[in-house]
């Protein structure tokens, strides 16, 4: 049931957002098992990958506007994924973006392993641009099926779509008995992120890298999360003053 999601980095972000998002990624308490960093560039070098990106961007004269590019290789709770493994498969699908710098970090700080590839948008090789349509995001996921099996991991079957029904099952029940935990959760990635963010709009990007989307905007009198479940929750919902829009800024 291994997943893929993608986003481009295009909404105005600057440089400095990208430099953040590699440092997020590449932590080493996110990325440790058994005393080895499952950390790896492709054509490029972890310890440089800014200056590497940067450095073709400019080549070519690229630098405006898609950064980067930010996929993610998800497989579930539960499921037995060894994280070397992961790793591995991970480096097999980044072959898929031939001749373009990518830097595959895969996580294990979380219940479910998952892998991060963050993709230059300049190939080094011909300068050329990448655009990723729904055609190639279809391919995507055919290759991710391919190399999961490849790799004897689990592959995504899609669920059948159940019955709504009235009453509340036990497993909505125990959902809703989880919502504090919920709650510490997001508080736990909100401080992670403002750790690591010297600004709003690197904070907000470095929570999507997490899946969770941010909604701060000036309009707004509050900060509203929304999980990679679906669940949102406003600021003032948080423990503690220090999530609140105003102290936030």
């Amino acid at each position: 049931m291994a997943i893929i999601s993608f986003t481009n980095y295009k909404r105005g972000q600057t440089t400095g957002c990208m430099s953040a998002v590699m440092r997020y990624t590449m932590q080493d308490k996110k990325t440790e098992f058994e005393g080895q960093q499952l950390v790896t560039g492709i054509n490029c070098q972890p310890e440089s990958v800014y200056a590497d990106f940067m450095t073709t961007k400019r080549l070519y004269h690229k630098t405006d506007g898609v950064l980067f590019y930010h996929m993610v290789q998800s497989f579930p709770k539960g499921e037995a994924v060894d994280p070397v493994t992961a790793h591995a498969a991970a480096l097999k699908l980044a072959e898929y973006y031939e001749g373009y710098e990518v830097l595959v970090c895969t996580h294990t700080d979380r219940e479910h392993i998952h892998s991060h590839f963050l993709i230059n948008s300049v190939n080094f090789d011909t300068g050329r641009k990448l655009h990723i349509a729904k055609e190639q995001l279809q391919e995507l996921r055919q290759r991710n099926d391919m190399v999961c099996k490849e790799f004897s991991l689990p592959v995504f079957q899609p669920r059948e779509q159940k019955q709504k029904t009235k009453t509340m099952t036990i497993g909505e029940y125990h959902t809703a008995a989880r919502g504090q935990s919920k709650k510490l959760q997001l508080m736990n990635i909100i401080n992670d992120c403002m750790r690591h963010a010297s600004n709003r709009e690197e904070f907000i990007a470095l929570m999507e890298i997490e899946g969770y989307k941010v909604r701060w905007e000036k309009s707004r009198k509050n900060i509203t999360y929304t999980t990679p479940s679906g669940w949102q929750c406003r600021d003032r919902l948080l423990f503690g003053d220090k999530y609140l829009k105003e102290n936030m800024e």
